[in-house]
This record gives structure tokens, sequence and C-alpha cells, in this order.
């Protein structure tokens, strides 16, 4: 179940929403209750564990976006 990033067009707000199943047909805005919105691009952002145990944000050459790698970059 992914998480997804979207704009609201009547209010500009942005925000996170959990979405179940395929359909985004029952997301609408937190602020304003519409239910004009539009999913946003967005890349995983992932975590990876070192040998020691501890968690580090992964890096890349991504020159396009501050995102570790991304389908839309093709990194």
């Amino acid at each position: 179940m992914p998480i997804f990033e979207f704009k609201c067009l009547k209010c500009q707000s942005e925000f996170e929403k959990l979405v179940f199943g395929p359909s985004e047909n029952g997301v609408s805005c937190p602020e304003c209750d519409s239910k004009e919105i539009e999913r946003l691009f967005s890349c995983f952002s992932g975590v990876s564990k070192s040998s020691d145990g501890s968690t580090r944000s992964m890096s890349s050459g991504c020159s396009s976006c501050s995102a570790s790698s991304c389908a839309g970059c093709k990194n």
C-alpha cells in the first residue's frame, strides 16, 4: 500500500495519502476537502543498513533532483 504525494488544484495544498488499492477516487484535500487533486511525481529516498548496524540515507549522482534514484531520471 503506497503513500502518494498529491497537490490540491483548488487551494494549492500539498499532502501525502496512503492509497488502498489501485484507485485514487476517494482522495480529497485535507485542507479544503476538494476532490480536484493531482498526484505528484515523487521518488523513494531509501535507507540502507551499514555493516555496523547503523542506518544511513542512500545517495546517488542524480543531478536533476534531490532524491536518491528515481525512474524519472533513470538513475
